[in-house]
């Protein structure tokens, strides 16, 4: 397979947990015109050896980087690409048999540049889809405001455009992916949206942070960026990347102040969009 139609980019740092689950779902597509390539950032678990496991029914490579940043990490895996398109997702997130299937026949049918498949829930955390829902109609909404955003690392976007655009600015210390978008956005290209195919997250941020943390977080950084017009350069709070982090189960569960607002703050997200 010389030039496989998707490049399937996985940044990785201490991932053994959950990374193997993520190339299972890649072994079972159905669409087999893919390269995967692992881009590991100095894992010191067997991250890299799951990898390996899946060499023989996958078109894997798994690339070293010097730094661990998931915006190098995801630009080295660009540069090492050859599919034209590129599909970044993160080691935590799940897709269905038919993904790749329905994305390319997605791709064909729209003829864009640039897709955002829409975000559901894990099994194990079901109780959160009104909250996805709530991010999901939210980020297909802010592409008719001067600030864009995007649904974190599921992104699928032609390879040319990526390169010509320079890839995920890795200057930035959080909110690269809405970066991304935005300056799509100064090229002519506006994202289209994957409703009815949907790449599978874990939340396990959530459950490890807390609820209203993680909310707290992610509303300064949208204030930040809607309000005083600035990208996020400085580590304004603690942000790691890797699996090591979510070992231990001390996690807060008892964060639900916002979930009778849900339904009510969807109805409105609809009528706005549908206006």
């Amino acid at each position: 397979m010389d030039k496989p139609f998707f490049t399937i980019i996985i940044p990785t740092y201490n991932e053994e947990k959950f990374l193997p689950k993520l190339l299972n779902d890649l072994t079972k597509q159905k669409e087999r015109d893919f390269e995967v390539i692992i881009v590991d950032g100095k894992s010191k678990d067997n991250t890299i050896k799951c990898a390996q496991h899946h060499r023989e029914s996958l078109n894997l490579k798994v690339v070293s980087s010097k730094i661990s940043n998931v915006s190098v990490q995801r630009n080295l895996g660009a540069r090492k690409s050859k599919g034209k398109f590129l599909i970044f997702l993160d080691a935590d997130m799940r897709i269905g048999q038919a993904f790749l299937a329905k994305t390319i026949s997605f791709i064909k049918r729209k003829k864009g540049l640039l897709f955002i498949p829409y975000l559901y829930p894990t099994k194990e955390f079901g109780q959160y889809k009104p909250l996805l829902d709530l991010v999901n109609l939210f980020v297909e909404f802010s592409q008719k405001l001067s600030k864009k955003f995007s649904l974190g690392g599921s992104i699928i976007i032609n390879r040319h455009l990526f390169d010509l655009m320079g890839g995920f600015d890795d200057s930035l210390f959080i909110a690269e992916d809405h970066e991304l978008i935005q300056r799509a956005y100064s090229w002519g290209v506006t994202p289209k949206f994957f409703k009815q195919i949907f790449v599978y997250i874990s939340l396990r941020r959530m459950k490890k942070e807390g609820r209203l943390k993680l909310m707290y977080k992610y509303l300064v950084v949208s204030f930040r960026r809607i309000f005083l017009n600035e990208e996020i350069r400085n580590k304004i709070f603690n942000y790691q990347m890797g699996g090591q982090i979510y070992n231990k189960e001390d996690f807060h569960k008892k964060e639900e102040l916002f979930t009778k607002y849900f339904s009510q703050i969807k109805k409105l997200f609809r009528k706005l969009l549908s206006a």
